[in-house]
């Protein structure tokens, strides 16, 4: 890469982040992707140092447990205060802000409400995430709580608001081992909720089989076939899809009217470990990274959300993680987005095993039309994704810029703005606009 330097024009950045909301074929301003940071503290200092280096888009969390600390209702004015400030703050300076609602910091009496865990097959709870998904207690508190980020907060100048199911703010269910015994093939839809209807949210459906769990060959008497097992999956999978949408109803009752942005982990599962891990009743096989157990199917969810909600944009959480490492490594390498990816992807034959995360997740974004934007995992030391063999936070942000040309993203987000100001992790931004204008 050459190594001109010279600021990022901020009317550029401007110009290519209104491509947020525009479906996956459109998504690609001319000049590229518009550039910022995931976790902006949005600081006076934060603030003029974005925008000396022409970085123009930030992401702002918000923490569900410390904006409603005690009980429904009971809102910490001084955290909110001094959150809507923040986020005014990068507003006024012309920044576009990305909200994450913290919905994965839930307070602890959401945690103790009635039926507020998943539960696996064993009638174990998950340690971390709330059941977003089956449980209505949960719902209603979590509607309540969107609904006040959006009376709180500018929300008619946010850009985006992030939604999302699991402990980590994306979609998907618990992943292996949440519920803390070492188990790793652990299905979370065995509530009384999710099983039986006993205290299931509004727009949810049970199983379809009640008591059925994975692996077993027989259900009130009858032998499951394959095709049981499928649709059982596909009811599994497609509840995702329905929390998700509760929650972007939720916003767009309160008069949101903003990009929705659903972050989305990993490549999920393949289509050939699907019909591999159905034909065997879903007893483990086929299950390359645990996506079978998180629900996350995304040839089918992408699509099915595309046609319910609007201006969705998946954010794509993979940028540079540890399997772009090994697909680079290939022969050729398979890290790289190629035009013909989308109907590639779900053709018999291609071997998207190799692909990288980011490439096959991006190529399911482009079936279903819609917009993506994309971040990279963070430091590995820092426990944000990484894996032995990820590129260090270094190389991250020198890769990550080409990759999100390469695959159309509107927006590149790096994880996090922190690292920026901390000499340990060995950046800055001025690393950060040498990649982006190389």
């Amino acid at each position: 890469m050459s190594r001109a330097v010279r600021l990022l024009p901020a009317a550029l950045v401007a110009a290519v982040l209104v491509s947020l909301a525009l479906p996956a074929g459109r998504a690609q301003a001319a000049e590229g992707p518009a550039w910022g940071f995931v976790d902006s503290s949005c600081t006076e200092s934060s603030v003029a140092a974005n925008r000396a280096y022409g970085l123009g888009v930030v992401e702002v969390e918000a923490y569900w447990d410390r904006y409603l600390p005690a009980r429904s209702g009971v809102v910490d004015t001084a955290y909110v205060a001094d959150l809507r400030a923040r986020i005014t703050r990068c507003l006024d300076a012309g920044l576009r802000v990305v909200l994450g609602p913290g919905l994965q910091y839930p307070p602890a009496w959401v945690r103790a409400l009635s039926g507020s865990r998943f539960v696996d097959q064993r009638g174990k709870p998950a340690t971390g995430a709330l059941d977003t998904v089956f449980s209505a207690t949960v719902r209603a508190a979590q509607t309540d709580y969107l609904k006040r980020l959006v009376a709180d907060l500018p929300s008619s100048r946010i850009e985006a608001i992030r939604i999302g199911t699991s402990a980590q703010g994306e979609i998907g269910f618990p992943g292996p081992n949440e519920a803390g015994d070492g188990f790793l093939q652990s299905w979370w839809a065995f509530s009384p909720a999710a099983q039986q209807g006993t205290g299931l949210a509004p727009g949810a459906a049970r199983s379809p089989m009640p008591g059925w769990v994975p692996g077993q060959r027989t259900w009130q008497g009858r032998t499951v076939t394959a095709a049981a097992a499928r649709s059982w999956f596909l009811w599994y999978s497609r509840s995702l899809t329905t929390a998700v949408r509760a929650q972007h109803d939720a916003l767009r009752a309160a008069g949101y009217t903003g990009a929705v942005h659903l972050p989305a982990p990993g490549k999920g599962v393949l289509p050939a470990d699907l019909t591999t891990a159905t034909a065997a009743l879903l007893n483990g096989t086929g299950d390359r990274d645990g996506s079978l157990g998180r629900g996350l199917d995304y040839p089918d969810q992408f699509a099915v959300l595309a046609g319910s909600t609007s201006k969705l944009v998946v954010d794509l959480t993979g940028v540079d993680d540890g399997t772009a490492v090994l697909a680079r490594r290939q022969s050729p390498p398979q890290d790289a987005c190629q035009d013909g990816d989308p109907a590639a992807s779900v053709a018999a034959g291609t071997p998207v095993q190799l692909w990288s995360n980011l490439r096959f997740a991006r190529a399911q974004a482009a079936r279903a039309d819609l917009a993506a934007v994309g971040e990279n995992p963070g430091p590995p030391a820092a426990q944000t994704g990484g894996t032995s063999y990820s590129d260090s936070l270094a190389d991250q942000i020198a890769r990550s810029p080409g990759y999100a040309r390469g695959c159309r993203l509107a927006v590149l987000l790096v994880a996090f703005e922190w690292t920026m100001d901390d000499p340990r992790w060995g950046v800055t931004r001025d690393d950060y606009r040498r990649a982006v204008l190389g």
